[in-house]
C-alpha cells in the first residue's frame, strides 16, 4: 500500500499543475458561471428615468414598486432631464409622476395620471409601460374600493372608515393573501425558503457537471497504466495489477473528496450555499459514483485520444439530459427512461444510493473477480 502511494505521489508530483487545474476546474467554473451570470444580469436591466413631483405616501410607494422590479434600472432624473437622455438614447424611456398625482387617485381619476417619454429606439417601452400601467390601476382600484365603502358605511350607518384607512387596509390584504410570488434566485441559497422561486442556476447541479468532466479527464492515468512495457512487471511484483488499479482508484477518490470539501465551503463563504451532513453525504455518494464510472469506462480504452473525445462527449450527453442547463422537463414528463439515464437526478434528489451504484458495484466486483483479463 505505501510503495503504491508513494509511487502515485511521484506521479502527480511531475503533473501537479495539470491536476490542480482539473481538481479545481468544478469549483471555478461553478463560482464564473453564477458570477457571470449576475453580473450580466445587472447589466440587462433596462434603464427608465423616473421624475417624482409628488411628496405623498401614494406616489413614494409607486416609486418604490418601479424601483423594486428586478429587471428595470431605476434612474431619477428632473423632467428637462428625461426628454433630454430619451432622445439621446441613453434612458429606453422615462415616466413623470404628476405632482398631483395622490390627490386625483383620491378623486377617483383614471387617465392621465403618469407623463411617458419615448423615442424611435425605446424597444422595451411596452412592456416598461404596461407595468406601470398595473401599479396604477392597482391605486386606483383600492381608491374605488375605498369609495365604494365610505358610500355603503354612510348609507347604513355603520362604523366610518376613512379612505386612507380603507387603502392600507387593502394593501394588508394583498400581501398576507398574496397567491402567487415568483422571485428569480440561485437555487441552494438561504433564501430558497420563499415559496414558487424559479432558480435560474442550480449550484450544485453545475458543480456535478463539471466533476464528472474534471474526473472522466483525471481518470486518464488507467490507460497510460495498461502500456505494454509496464503490464509484465507486474508478475514480480507481490499485488496484483487489479489490486494495484483499485488501490488507485481510492486514492485518487480521496484527493477528489478533499477538494470536494473545499468546494463545500466555498460555496458556502461565497455563494451562501446552506450546508449540513446529509448534504455532505450525499456529495460523498455522488463521489463514489462518479469515480467508479470514471474508472469502467476508462477499462474500455487503450488509446488515450479516443478516450478524451469519448469522455467530451459523454460529458455532453449528461449535461443535456441533466436538465440543470438546458430545462428538459417536457420530454422527460413525455418519456420516463431518460430521467432513469441521468446519473445527476438522485445526487440533485438528495439520495444517498441510486441504481447506478448498484451497476457499477456489479460490474467492478465481475472485473475484479475475473481478473480484469477481458481489457488488460
Amino acid at each position: 500500500m505505501m510503495a503504491i502511494l508513494h509511487t502515485r505521489l511521484l506521479h502527480w508530483k511531475k503533473q501537479i499543475s495539470s491536476l490542480l487545474f482539473w481538481l479545481l476546474l468544478p469549483i471555478i467554473a461553478t463560482l464564473a458561471i453564477i458570477y457571470g451570470t449576475s453580473l450580466v444580469q445587472q447589466d440587462s436591466k433596462i434603464p427608465i428615468g423616473i421624475t417624482i413631483e409628488d411628496d405623498s405616501e401614494l406616489a413614494d410607494a409607486l416609486y418604490d414598486s418601479i424601483n423594486a422590479t428586478q429587471l428595470i434600472r431605476v434612474i431619477d432624473v428632473t423632467e428637462s432631464e428625461a426628454r433630454q437622455l430619451v432622445e439621446s438614447h441613453e434612458l429606453d424611456s422615462a415616466f413623470v409622476i404628476g405632482e398631483d398625482y395622490a390627490q386625483d387617485v383620491e378623486n377617483g381619476r383614471r387617465n392621465r395620471l403618469i407623463t411617458s417619454y419615448r423615442s424611435n429606439l425605446s424597444f422595451a417601452y411596452a412592456p416598461v409601460s404596461q407595468m406601470i400601467i398595473s401599479l396604477v390601476q392597482q391605486d386606483t382600484s383600492r381608491s374605488k374600493a375605498a369609495h365604494t365603502v365610505i358610500n355603503l358605511s354612510d348609507n347604513t350607518r355603520t362604523e366610518d372608515w376613512t379612505w386612507n384607512e380603507i387603502v392600507s387596509k387593502t394593501v394588508e390584504i394583498q400581501q398576507e393573501e398574496d397567491l402567487l410570488r415568483t422571485t428569480f434566485s440561485f437555487a441552494n441559497t438561504e433564501n430558497t425558503e420563499i415559496e414558487n422561486i424559479v432558480s435560474l442556476w442550480n449550484t450544485w447541479g453545475l458543480w456535478a457537471l463539471f466533476s464528472i468532466l474534471s474526473t472522466l479527464l483525471l481518470f486518464d492515468w488507467l490507460i497510460k497504466e495498461k502500456r505494454a512495457e509496464i503490464l509484465p512487471r507486474f508478475a514480480f511484483i507481490r499485488f496484483t495489477y487489479e489490486n494495484y488499479l483499485l488501490v488507485n482508484m481510492c486514492l485518487y477518490t480521496l484527493l477528489f473528496l478533499i477538494f470536494d470539501l473545499i468546494a463545500v465551503i466555498i460555496f458556502r463563504i461565497f455563494l451562501s450555499v446552506p450546508v449540513s451532513l446529509s448534504q455532505i453525504g450525499v456529495i460523498l455518494a455522488f463521489r463514489l459514483l462518479i469515480n467508479m464510472g470514471a474508472f469502467i469506462l476508462t477499462l474500455l480504452f487503450r488509446n488515450v485520444y479516443l478516450y478524451y473525445s469519448t469522455a467530451f462527449l459523454l460529458a455532453l450527453i449528461i449535461t443535456v439530459i441533466s436538465g440543470a442547463i438546458i430545462p428538459i422537463d417536457g420530454i422527460t414528463n413525455r418519456f420516463d427512461w431518460i430521467a432513469l439515464l441521468n446519473p445527476i437526478q438522485p445526487f440533485l434528489e438528495m439520495e444517498y444510493i441510486s441504481p447506478w451504484h448498484i451497476v457499477c458495484i456489479i460490474i467492478i466486483a465481475v472485473w475484479y473477480v475475473k481478473g480484469g483479463k477481458s481489457k488488460c
